[in-house]
């Protein structure tokens, strides 16, 4: 059955493309339902505890930035990763439902929510989650899809983080010298700088100057911010408060680029004091940039998550 849905898929995915080169990011309604179907089959495997199916869909290189856990990169780290999740998890409810499906040219970002209840079987405890994600499918030669990134993050503080992640390997991965620095552009360097500088200056207002007027963001423990009416406040209320950054460190892990957008993984560390208190936070996201008509970038979609930290 699955080899039979994702030969349909590829030759519909052939031709959308032979039909619908110029639709910007538009996606046809039969692609959301064929990426829908997609997802629906992955939610099945993670609640049948199938980690071969699972793991299936994943790209050698994928990057996937799951809620607490550090940044993971490539097939080898991301299966020590399920493995361990998969083993603690005796899941009774998972619903997973895209909400939005965007179209960078061969690659498709799945923006959608989740409902989970599970038993964790080292801590003997049921948790409810409620949450966002993102899958990142690329097309490959065939018309079949591959996860080229992976992000998911919750509406509400969880307990017992610590039982979301895993210890990597200190030694980076195989796949991780693929991604480089060095390959990062001026401009999304600049950009990163120039949005540290505004946290540091705890200015919600400069903040959201970097966000489109139909943006969406998804922020840490809480539920989504859409438009930039609502964006604006919520940055502003955000970064109100007696808290001095000491440092931070921005930069972009990855991007892809195309005409009109960038899709971009980034990853930030800040050390901050609150008075006769001192700490900080790291954590990773995804966006996508949206070139605008003075040819400047804003954010369009956005989700950001925290790594735990002892």
């Amino acid at each position: 059955m699955r080899i039979l849905l994702i030969l349909t898929c590829s030759l519909f995915l052939s031709f959308f493309y032979a039909n619908a080169q110029n639709e910007g990011i538009i996606v046809s309604a039969a692609v959301e339902q064929q990426i829908q179907k997609l997802s629906e089959l992955r939610t099945a495997a993670e609640k049948n505890d199938d980690l071969e199916n699972w793991l299936a869909y994943y790209d050698e290189a994928a990057i996937s930035m799951p809620e607490y856990q550090p940044t993971l990169t490539g097939i080898d780290e991301i299966t020590a990763f399920y493995q361990q999740i998969f083993r603690r998890q005796d899941i009774s409810i998972l619903q997973r439902t895209a909400e939005e499906v965007v179209r960078l040219d061969s690659t498709f970002v799945e923006i959608g929510v989740f409902s989970k209840e599970y038993t964790d079987v080292e801590l003997d405890t049921t948790f409810s989650q409620n949450g966002k994600y993102w899958n990142i499918w690329g097309v490959q030669p065939n018309g079949s899809l591959t996860l080229k990134g992976e992000s998911y993050g919750f509406f509400h503080p969880v307990e017992h983080p610590e039982a979301l992640t895993i210890e990597l390997s200190p030694e980076p991965s195989q796949a991780a010298a693929f991604y480089s620095s060095q390959k990062i552009p001026l401009e999304l360097r600049a950009y990163s700088a120039l949005g540290a500088k505004y946290v540091t200056m705890r200015s919600g207002e400069l903040r959201s100057e970097f966000y489109a007027d139909d943006a969406k963001f998804m922020p840490f423990q809480e539920p989504t911010v859409s438009g930039i009416d609502e964006i604006k406040p919520y940055l502003i209320k955000y970064n109100q408060g007696n808290v001095t950054i000491d440092s931070i460190e921005t930069s972009t892990y990855h991007y892809e680029a195309t005409d009109d957008h960038i899709l971009a993984y980034t990853k930030f560390k800040v050390k901050w004091t609150v008075p006769n208190f001192s700490g900080r936070t790291e954590g990773k996201g995804i966006r996508i940039w949206q070139r605008q008509a003075d040819h400047s970038l804003k954010i369009f979609r956005l989700i950001g998550s925290h790594n735990h930290l002892d």
